[in-house]
């Protein structure tokens, strides 16, 4: 007789789509298994806001080491910075140019390895692509268009939204809403006083789409405008996946969580189908967890990371790569952030992170050298500017008593706008495996590779002219920062190494979220999105397409049962 797995389900990664699919699985009755590489984090302990050094304490994760001191990734060639692009470079008037040199650097993939993976330090947003972001081949001749249409994913939308607890107002440019949507949340005082800027070019400042509760539950607190989303919510208002997902998955008591616990390796039966997970525990002892089906959720580094490390018989080109995909069509989204001090103090550090968006530039088109679109917002707190130690050594050139003096005169005047734009697939973006670094258990580090083509250049130079427009037209005349994806790589939203599509040749998945190749192996993270969005936030769509694959599994296992059992 054949040896029972240890579970229905064995998903790896408990960020936003691993724990939205363990949720969707374990409350219709699946037993599932969930390996997490981090460690599970305690809010009380590891968010503190209220100590006097808040603004020294970044999030407790090192995105760029390990805790040993190794890197955590390699990265690819630099892409030249030439003379013409001098005047949208990285700089502020503490610490003057960013980045010394005529290469473009890569800073780090800013991501979180824990229960609850990078929603832990997200802001909240929660944003629907617009309808025509799945359609950019068909109407621009550009990028890919996605394997479903757009309703489909309007009603994994609504589930998502409903269980994080989405705030939101009417917005005509993103259609969506209903009942389970709250009531927006104000915008801050410094944000309205920016409106006027945004009304100047003819777009409107709305409240932003937050999974940020703004009134009460039973079982999460509203909001207190604390404005520290990027290092941790320690009240639980904010919807990242520990805190919305793993309660309600733990209760069913079919979920068995293993944190700590590093994937090493996918193996297949002698059918090519997947049948177990090898993982490390933190002592570097190694284990073997079987099931009838493999949900991949590290993320779109990590995910095809694993793929391509695995090479067992009929795969020499990594796991699931006959088509040479994976690790293809790496996509980031582009921003551009200006800071500006306006004449008058406006306490710019009240209220949540990112509170306002503007969206009319957010649809997609095509523009000068670019196709896609650009979302505008208000971002001060985003951008740390929360406390006089920020002022101090960023927006303040100098020292002793006249940059005292200097301090006093601008704290609480200072603003910031951004800009985040669409980048779409090109050859030189992508993820492979680094020949050099390894982790502790021997396995090779993933390899970024990045690079801007002429479409995101021009698309960075209309995004900063239009911010800076916004920011001259609100008052702010004197910009003392500036910060752009142009020169440095500091990316949180990569998405696209694994994409579903129709054609096995082009794409990893089919419109399922399930492997061309392995048909019981899944994805479920930002790996399977196929375009990046004119500036959307891509948390939602993750965790919707998570909960999406997981209803198409249950259907599979179901019918899977039903041809064994006749």
């Amino acid at each position: 007789m054949p040896r029972l797995p240890d579970a229905d389900v064995v998903v790896v990664g408990a960020g936003a789509g691993g724990l939205a699919a363990a949720w969707r699985l374990t409350t219709a009755g699946a037993q599932v298994v969930l390996l997490e590489a981090g460690r599970a984090y305690q809010p009380a302990r590891d968010y503190p806001q209220t100590s006097g050094d808040f603004e020294l304490r970044e999030f407790p994760y090192d995105a760029s080491r390990d805790s040993d001191g190794r890197p955590r990734y390699d990265f690819g060639p630099a892409q030249p910075l030439e003379r013409e692009w001098d005047g949208y470079r990285s700089w502020n008037a503490g610490q003057g140019r960013f980045v010394a040199g005529d290469e473009r650097v890569y800073q780090a993939y800013s991501h979180v390895q824990g229960v609850g993976g990078s929603t832990l330090h997200f802001q909240g947003e929660a944003h629907r692509f617009h309808q025509d972001s799945l359609r950019m081949h068909s109407l621009f001749g550009v990028g890919t268009d996605w394997p479903i249409p757009y309703r489909e994913l309007e009603t994994y939308y609504a589930v998502a939204e409903e269980r994080m607890g989405v705030a939101a107002p009417v917005n005509p440019l993103r259609p969506g809403g209903g009942p389970h949507i709250l009531p927006p949340h104000p915008l801050s005082f410094g944000s309205g006083r920016l409106a006027k800027g945004f009304a100047a070019i003819g777009a409107t400042l709305l409240p932003n789409a937050l999974a940020i509760l703004s009134r009460s539950t039973t079982a999460r607190p509203q909001c207190n405008y604390c404005g520290g989303c990027t290092q941790g919510c320690p009240n639980g208002d904010k919807g990242s996946a520990d805190v919305t997902f793993l309660p309600p998955a733990r209760a069913t008591g079919r979920l068995d969580l293993r944190t700590q616990a590093q994937a090493l390796e996918v193996e297949l039966d002698p059918r090519g189908r997947a049948k177990a997970v090898i993982y490390a525990d933190p002592s570097g002892a190694r284990h073997r967890v079987r099931g009838r089906f493999v949900v991949l959720a590290g993320g779109a580094i990590e995910t095809p990371r694993l793929l391509l490390a695995c090479r067992p018989t009929g795969h020499p080109d990594g796991l699931a790569n006959g088509s040479g995909q994976v690790g293809r069509h790496l996509t980031e989204t582009l921003h551009w952030t200006a800071v500006g001090l306006l004449p008058e103090r406006v306490d710019s550090y009240r209220g949540v992170a990112i509170d306002g968006s503007a969206w009319e530039y957010a649809v997609p088109k095509r523009g000068n050298g670019w196709a896609g679109g650009f979302r505008l917002a208000t971002s001060s707190n985003a951008m740390g500017l929360r406390g006089p130690v920020a002022y101090a050594e960023r927006l303040v050139p100098g020292f002793g008593l006249a940059h005292q003096r200097r301090l006093r005169e601008i704290f609480g005047r200072a603003v910031a706008v951004h800009a985040i734009g669409e980048w779409l697939p090109n050859d030189r973006t992508y993820v492979d495996l680094s020949p050099s670094m390894r982790d502790a258990h021997g396995i090779p580090r993933a390899r970024i590779r990045s690079w801007l083509s002429p479409a995101e250049r021009a698309l960075v130079r209309t995004m900063a002219d239009t911010v800076r427009e916004v920011m001259r037209a609100a008052g702010a005349s004197e910009i003392v920062e500036e910060t752009t994806s142009l020169d440095i790589f500091g990316a949180t939203h990569v998405l696209g190494t694994c994409r579903m599509g129709t054609d096995p040749v082009s794409s990893v998945a089919d419109r399922d979220g399930f492997c061309h190749e392995i048909p019981n192996l899944a994805f479920a993270d930002a790996s399977l999105v196929p375009s990046s969005g004119c500036g959307d936030s891509p948390c939602l769509t993750i965790t919707a397409l998570a909960i999406r694959t997981a209803d198409q599994l249950l259907e599979r296992g179901h019918a899977d049962e039903t041809t064994n059992s006749g």
